[in-house]
């Protein structure tokens, strides 16, 4: 319902006439949200205004704030939304794509300029950049969360992205390593690294944590008695220094079972550790972590890497990432038997579909198992 009135004005009747529209409360801040005209000559005039705004009122067609600007939606987007739904590494990547690639290209937009054709040139000059197809593709995904946003807050109507293809990232070719070439390594990385290295590497081989779980694990979280490593938080290291976080997911929390080699592995090594602990006394920086420094301080994780490649190259071996030991780790599990479950859960996928997705390139070998299983059975006497 529109609400007329008369505004004193310097023209010949000394008045015009103008109008508000309530429109509820602003979602965000709680505020009410009016639409107001002025400057009428009659009131008929206003009156068919009115009825064009509250027409596209009624047909979800209206825009309140016409003048926001991409840059300014997309800032406010990060901290009331995306802060609150992913993890502080995921966003300090999303606020660094924001500042980095999607403010630069698109920012002085208004919201109600922007179109597809928009779209399509920022994507073809990403790909002029060089970025590849499944940066490009995240770039996307972070501008589309917030575009969505803003339709539900009412600043545009629909979302330019909806009518766009993005590039679809090819899917990783994960290079892992044989039982053979495991053991070769872990060989080779006991006497060309220090005894934390070859440690740790045989912890992310023998149970497929991530790095960032492995340098946050303190031994309080391993139970020797039940041959069991509680995986419990995440170590992150940025340009605010080192900090324990929450874990990737939910499903990430999980208890892991280690076998005897492992356990007697990481025995060994809390001896040396405390050898040195004892040596360096009020030195040493005890923040109970497994895998430390000399002095109890955290590992950077470059160093990590560095060790890892160089013990990689001296094994003459293929090179892969250091989080491909966990890939590696998944692998041998399948193609010793385990189910496709266990291997979800052991790694804390948040659900079988993504284990399985990731680790398609097995199922050949599982497959061909599975159907010599079955002929053995049938072979069988009753």
């Amino acid at each position: 319902m529109a609400y007329f009135r008369k505004v004193p004005a310097k023209n010949k009747k000394g008045y015009t006439y103008s109008f508000t529209i309530e429109l509820g409360k602003d979602p965000i801040t709680g505020k009410r949200k009016q639409v107001t005209r002025r400057g009428f000559e009659t009131k008929k005039e206003a009156e068919v205004v009115a009825n064009e705004i509250e027409n596209q009122i009624n047909k979800n067609t209206f825009i309140l704030d016409s003048n926001v600007l991409l840059s300014s939606h997309i800032e406010k987007w990060l901290d009331l939304i995306a802060k609150r739904k992913v993890k502080e590494t995921t966003f300090k990547n999303y606020r660094r794509v924001v500042k980095n690639k999607i403010i630069p290209l698109l920012g002085h937009f208004k919201l109600n300029e922007i179109k597809p054709a928009h779209i399509e040139h920022f994507i073809a000059k990403l790909l002029d950049e060089g970025l590849s197809e499944r940066y490009i593709e995240y770039i996307f995904a972070v501008l589309y969360g917030s575009m969505e946003k803003a339709v539900d807050w009412e600043l545009i109507n629909k979302n330019p992205l909806d009518k766009v293809k993005v590039p679809r990232g090819r899917r990783r070719k994960y290079v892992t390593w044989t039982r053979e070439e495991v053991n070769k390594f872990l060989n080779v990385a006991k006497f060309v690294t220090a005894p934390v290295y070859h440690a740790i590497f045989t912890t992310a081989l023998y149970t497929g944590m991530r790095r960032g779980e492995l340098l946050g694990l303190k031994w309080e979280d391993v139970d020797f008695d039940d041959s069991t490593i509680h995986v419990r938080r995440n170590l992150i290291y940025d340009d605010e220094g080192f900090r324990f976080g929450t874990l990737k997911t939910e499903s990430s929390e999980r208890d892991i079972t280690i076998e005897d080699y492992l356990v007697e592995c990481l025995k060994s090594y809390r001896i040396k550790q405390l050898e040195v602990k004892m040596g360096l006394g009020k030195l040493y920086d005890d923040q109970d972590l497994i895998f430390a420094r000399q002095d109890g301080r955290p590992i950077y994780p470059r160093t990590l890497t560095e060790n890892f490649n160089r013990a990689t190259k001296e094994a003459a071996l293929p090179k892969i990432r250091i989080h491909d030991c966990r890939h590696t780790h998944a692998t041998l599990l399948l193609e010793a038997g385990v189910s496709l479950k266990e291997v979800q859960e052991r790694l804390g996928h948040s659900s079988i579909k993504m284990t399985g997705d990731i680790y398609a390139h097995v199922t050949p070998k599982i497959k061909a198992r599975t159907a010599q299983k079955f002929g053995d059975y049938m072979k069988l006497e009753g």
